[in-house]
């Protein structure tokens, strides 16, 4: 489902939003959903837009909780796109830490669900990935981030959500790692002032 001009929503994904990006060389994944269906969901919207899984070049993980990465190991083995997370959430993604929330039970299922990928890229704030420039915030997880677009368009992953109705609504503090930060990076999407939210859960939002 198109959102925005060159950007769509890969519709059918459990859980959590992935969003697919056209890019200057090909395309661009936000986030890849549970590794329950995800990965063959994505490659089906690759090639409804009449494009081929090695178009994809690029995986962007706004954060490493397992409901965003669950599909990363099957489609970098399908597209050969390179992942990309920020610095602080690498090591959960490349099964070198666990998860340093939700506790033993989290944890468990971390590992029956995701399977350990090493990225091909470490973000830091202000970097640029497919001419979406990278935001550092922090509290959800440590390495949370949010994309942002020259245009306005925004993918705040779960630092920013909204409801059904499209409004935005701050993220649940019981999740978060830090709740300070979690709060303090949720202000700080909502200062850009974008045209257009495009959250890791709820739907499309125009502030």
């Amino acid at each position: 489902m198109k959102v925005a001009d060159g950007v769509y929503q890969v519709e059918g994904v459990r859980v959590a939003n992935v969003w697919l990006v056209e890019v200057m060389d090909g395309l661009l994944l936000v986030d890849t959903g549970t590794r329950l269906g995800s990965a063959r969901r994505v490659v089906e919207s690759i090639a409804e837009l009449g494009r081929r899984p090695d178009d994809l070049r690029y995986i962007v993980i706004t954060h490493a909780d397992m409901d965003h990465v669950g599909g990363v190991a099957e489609l970098k083995r399908l597209t050969g796109a390179k992942v990309a997370i920020h610095e602080l959430d690498a090591p959960v993604l490349a099964g070198t830490e666990r998860p340093n929330k939700g506790g033993l039970v989290m944890r468990a299922l971390y590992g029956l669900f995701v399977r350990p990928v090493t990225p091909d890229r470490l973000l830091r704030d202000g970097d640029s990935v497919g001419a979406l420039r990278v935001m550092h915030v922090p509290g959800h997880t440590a390495g949370s981030i949010a994309l942002v677009r020259d245009d306005g368009v925004v993918f705040s992953g779960d630092a920013l959500l909204s409801d059904k109705r499209g409004r935005l609504i701050p993220p649940d503090p019981r999740l978060a790692l830090d709740k300070a930060q979690a709060a303090a990076s949720a202000d700080a999407i909502r200062a850009l002032r974008a045209w257009l939210v495009l959250p890791g859960h709820g739907t499309p939002a125009a502030p």
